[in-house]
């Protein structure tokens, strides 16, 4: 279940560029096998506190490769990169002021300013967000048995 914020990162993503392959596996990524134009995204879990006794408060830190793609004039040719056009995405999110509502699994991300580092072939985006998950209620106690639920309070009176 904590891999909910990169798989909302990533229908984000598809939401503002849908024609864009997105990237999840590291070992891909690394080795260069994939196709450009693409976005490789990857998230890394900083804190998981109790926010209530049914939610998590998860803050994690979002890192979105955008590659950008060649420009050929030739078969061999691999040419000069075409920077990726990421206003729409920083258009959204401005927009959406920053809280960003998953559709797909239930989660309101509250993203803070992103940081950017431009390269020769791509950008990468870095984010911290949060957001509350959801913890189910326990039905069922260690050994099987129902939980209890109380029902009559007794109160003294003096």
């Amino acid at each position: 279940m904590m891999d909910v914020g990169l798989k909302a990162w990533a229908e984000l993503v598809q939401r503002i560029y849908p024609e864009l392959p997105i990237l999840r596996d590291r070992s891909l990524w690394l080795a260069g096998q994939f196709d450009r134009p693409s976005v490789f995204i990857e998230t890394d879990l900083v804190s998981d506190k109790a926010h209530t006794p049914r939610a998590d408060r998860i803050i994690e830190d979002v890192g979105l490769v955008f590659h950008y793609d060649a420009e050929r004039s030739g078969a061999e040719d691999a040419g000069e990169p075409v920077p990726l056009d990421l206003f729409p995405f920083f258009l959204y999110l401005r927009q959406q002021r920053f809280c960003v509502a998953s559709q797909r699994f239930g989660i309101m991300m509250v993203i803070e300013a992103p940081r950017t580092r431009p390269l020769n072939d791509r950008i990468e985006v870095t984010f911290r967000y949060s957001y509350l998950l959801h913890v189910p209620k326990t039905l069922v106690n260690g050994d099987g048995s129902p939980v209890e639920k109380v029902n009559d309070f007794f109160i003294e009176q003096s």
